[in-house]
């Protein structure tokens, strides 16, 4: 599944391919994968051009002009495919635009899914400034697991399996950790990796893959999935699943209980 840094290119690279440019209609080849039919979304977006896209969570935001706006759900296998081809293959919605180009979301799980003018997120983005003063308060309001406090996207939205052990290996605590027993210090720290890990994933995917707009990139991740025995530091790479998600650590992340 793409996560927070992935969308992020997504949503960039995709304002440079379609900014401006008017859209012709939608079509809808699977029903399931909208919150509405394909009339409502034709009436309501078709001949507007689109102002922007960006993200939030772990969606992608696509506005319209009169401030019609078209939120997309990857899920877990979901890609967006841009071209002049009317239905690449899976394709389940494909929005035309003018000159003849498509852009399709396609998906061989049928999971991914687009929402008409979605209600706002309740959810604190996990790039939002506020973070370093939320984040103390959701943990320690919490007898979660860390980990699972921060893949919460009811309290942060963005942050995946990958990330949320990027960011707990670079913050040097153990995963399992009870999140109302971290001090407030180390949550503050955390708060700030949290920043600085999903940035220079960002930064890092923009560079190595300048045009993705689909698949994730996770070849430069220091701890999760890592295919070694150690990590760089010659600590061993420990896995265990918590919340049902595969979780990789060293034991020099400490543990709060």
């Amino acid at each position: 599944m793409p996560e927070l840094p992935d969308l992020q290119v997504y949503s960039k690279n995709l304002m440079q391919l379609l900014k401006d440019k008017r859209l012709i209609s939608v079509k809808v080849h699977s029903d399931k994968n909208a919150n509405v039919d394909e009339k409502q979304l034709n009436d309501t977006l078709a001949g507007k051009k689109l102002n922007r896209v960006y993200r939030l969570g772990k969606q992608l935001y696509f506005e319209f002009a009169k401030e019609a706006i078209l939120a997309l759900h990857l899920m877990l296998h979901g890609k967006l495919v841009y071209s002049k081809e009317d239905k690449p293959k899976y394709t389940l919605v494909a929005l035309q635009f003018e000159h003849g180009e498509t852009l399709a979301i396609t998906d061989f799980q049928k999971m991914a899914h687009i929402t008409l003018n979605p209600a706002k997120p309740e959810a604190i983005d996990a790039l939002d400034a506020a973070i370093p003063q939320q984040l103390p308060i959701f943990a320690q309001g919490s007898k979660k697991a860390i980990k699972t406090l921060l893949m919460d996207q009811h309290i942060i939205g963005g942050i995946g399996n990958a990330y949320a052990d990027e960011i707990l290996y670079e913050a040097g605590i153990a995963p399992q950790s009870v999140a109302n027993k971290i001090p407030k210090t180390i949550l503050l720290k955390l708060a700030k990796t949290v920043d600085q890990v999903l940035s220079h994933a960002e930064k890092k995917i923009m560079k190595d893959h300048p045009d993705i707009i689909s698949g994730e990139v996770r070849d430069f991740m220091k701890i999760h999935a890592n295919k070694e025995k150690t990590d760089a530091r010659g600590k061993a790479i420990l896995k265990e699943k918590i919340g049902g998600r595969m979780t990789y650590y060293t034991e020099d992340q400490k543990l709060f209980q």
